[in-house]
């Protein structure tokens, strides 16, 4: 895989991520619950536009973010 088609499925999935933050803001009548989701769609907005190295998005291990 090309990193051109790499780095368009990496903004795609931050922008997926991002939506479905919104969604569940939109949903949730928790406030706090609410103010976190919105930070965090807007921070995966911003890294669907910044460049994969420098984000480090790419190495981050599941077993790290699950734990």
């Amino acid at each position: 895989m090309s990193d051109s088609e790499n780095d368009s499925k990496r903004m795609l999935e931050c922008l997926r991520l991002a939506s479905d933050l919104k969604q569940l803001a939109n949903e949730t009548v928790n406030p706090g619950l609410k103010a976190h989701c919105l930070r965090m769609a807007k921070q995966w907005s911003g890294e669907a536009d910044a460049p994969a190295t420098a984000t480090g998005i790419e190495y981050i291990r599941a077993d790290r973010v699950l734990h």
